[in-house]
């Protein structure tokens, strides 16, 4: 049976929920919601203490991370797919002055209905320094799984291939998941959460865990119950001016979307607010709300309380990573050796000989203690000198990076040549005219000519057909024999490459090569050369 233990880290708050796979079933078998002041580490120990968690893999969320959205050729293979969007996220850190090297990047690319010929990805960015603040806090137990709840948070719904729905789950802050035909199609981030409504009420309270049980006994009525309202409700003025703007800010984003939805899912800690669901309603006319059950509670034999799981849904999506539900490539511990703490050789070596030796040491455990603590230092020297050898290793491919970054990070603009392209095609058809309008009436001219006549025209016509509309022929040239040389420039380099693989595959030219490409001014120059089939 398959388990793991999901835990949602926030300030001053975890989540956890223990999930089971019993084969097609998935069964909750521990779960809470705790605030804390000082210690995490402390907290953390107690839940996998409790929840006997020690070898089970651990799926907790990242925090703070960027989303960016780029567009991609599907005619690319993985690895020019995976450098054109490190230039794009390489452009973009300099624009908004990010440390590109205390980011840590994921990426899933997704299907794009506007362009075929693309392919949309969502960038997902972490910093370094909070995943081992996460990761650290775990001392010796391993993580195994670190993703964006946003991602995650779809594990807990059953989507038709064919449905379009947005998630939206109000926890420290509020992130939209927008789901088009089964696919996440993008997140969008809401700076107000719950997190300001617990500080609202906490003010008054001085305590998260009393804050946290005061919103779940406020009632929030709709318009045609307002006059039912309970004096009872005494912090509704620290609830609903927060509410209100995520309420708002939601619609806008939903009603942005191309795609037509057919539901909005609430979750989170907000969901502690009794109907949250009718307040969403309100503002979302057409559209069906409601709040997110995960869909295998109702089936679940286990006789626990709806509302129970749904203050911990971001738990439980998380949990379900480590049961076969992770997207892997969201994955911010994937091929890293990360174990999340510091070895202790005191504590290990006391560990070892516990309860063993008692009394003066004879030769035999003399030599046993010599042996291990030589075997000890020999593995710290180990560690040592490998994790060395890793960072030279990181910083010589940093170095490549940025290398390939400033040869190539200023060809990715692609709009603006479309209408000069396109005027270019009149001038191509005007020279083919003037070709063919050649006569062979001097003998000279004959006698010098290299290639037939018509082959230049015909050379022409067909690359018409074929050149990118992002791509301008400057000049072409017969040196000699069947051999042609072609000046071309562009401002993405790979729609030189695109047009240069063309003149092969499409057998326009033989044996076609390319120079590297040169920077002049906002556009690359390449010299195209190849014979005459």
């Amino acid at each position: 049976m398959p388990s793991s233990l999901g835990i949602y880290i926030e300030n001053n708050l975890i989540k956890y929920a223990k999930v089971v796979k019993e084969k097609d079933s998935i069964k909750v078998e521990a779960f809470n919601v705790v605030f804390y002041e000082n210690n995490l580490s402390d907290v953390l120990n107690k839940v996998i203490s409790e929840t006997y968690s020690f070898k089970t893999p651990i799926c907790i969320n990242v925090s703070n991370e960027l989303y960016n959205y780029y567009d991609v050729f599907a005619m690319l293979n993985k690895n020019d797919i995976k450098k054109s969007i490190d230039i794009e996220f390489e452009m973009l850190c300099n624009e908004k002055n990010y440390n590109r090297n205390s980011l840590e990047t994921r990426y899933v690319l997704m299907n794009n209905k506007e362009d075929n010929e693309k392919l949309k990805t969502l960038h997902i960015a972490v910093n370094k320094t909070d995943i081992n603040k996460k990761t650290q806090a775990f001392g010796n137990v391993r993580v195994s799984s670190m993703t964006p709840i946003s991602t995650s948070i779809t594990n807990l719904v059953d989507v038709n291939p064919k449905e379009n729905i947005a998630i939206i789950n109000i926890e420290d802050e509020t992130k939209i998941t927008t789901i088009v035909d089964g696919q996440i199609s993008r997140v969008d981030t809401i700076e107000y959460g719950m997190g300001q409504i617990l500080d609202n009420i906490n003010r008054t309270e001085n305590s998260m865990q009393k804050s946290y049980d005061v919103c779940k006994n406020i009632t929030i009525y709709t318009q045609e119950t307002q006059a039912l309202q309970s004096d009872e409700n005494e912090h509704l003025e620290d609830v609903m001016p927060t509410l209100y703007k995520i309420a708002t800010e939601s619609k806008k984003i939903i009603d942005s979307s191309l795609a037509n939805l057919s539901r909005v899912y609430i979750t989170g800690l907000g969901t502690a607010i009794n109907n949250i669901d009718l307040y969403f309603q309100e503002y979302m006319v057409s559209v069906k709300c409601e709040i997110l059950k995960p869909y295998f509670v109702e089936s679940s034999s286990v006789k626990i309380s709806v509302k129970d799981y749904i203050e911990v849904n971001s738990a439980i999506a998380l949990a379900m990573n480590g049961i076969g539900f992770e997207n892997k490539e969201l994955n911010f511990m994937s091929g890293k050796a990360l174990s999340g703490g510091n070895l202790d050789l005191k504590v290990l070596t006391s560990n070892l000989f516990a309860g063993g030796l008692t009394g003066p040491l004879d030769i035999v455990e003399k030599m046993l203690i010599r042996l291990t603590a030589v075997a000890l230092m020999g593995t710290a020297v180990y560690i040592g000198f490998s994790m060395s050898t890793m960072k030279q290793i990181e910083a010589k491919t940093d170095e490549i990076n940025s290398a390939i970054s400033v040869a190539r990070g200023e060809v990715s603009k692609i709009d603006s040549e479309y209408s000069t392209i396109s005027g270019r095609t009149s001038s191509y058809t005007s020279l083919i005219n003037s070709v063919n309008n050649l006569t062979d009436s001097s003998d000279d001219m004959t006698q010098a000519r290299i290639v037939p006549v018509k082959a230049v025209p015909n050379l022409l016509e067909r690359i018409m057909f074929v050149i990118p509309q992002k791509v301008q022929i400057t000049s072409i040239d017969n040196t000699q024999g069947t051999h042609i040389t072609i000046q071309a420039q562009s401002e993405k380099y790979e729609q030189l490459g695109y047009f240069k693989a063309m003149l092969s595959s499409k057998g326009i030219l033989t044996d076609v090569k390319s120079t590297s490409g040169m920077k002049d001014g906002g556009v690359v120059k390449v010299t195209i050369e190849g014979d005459l089939p």
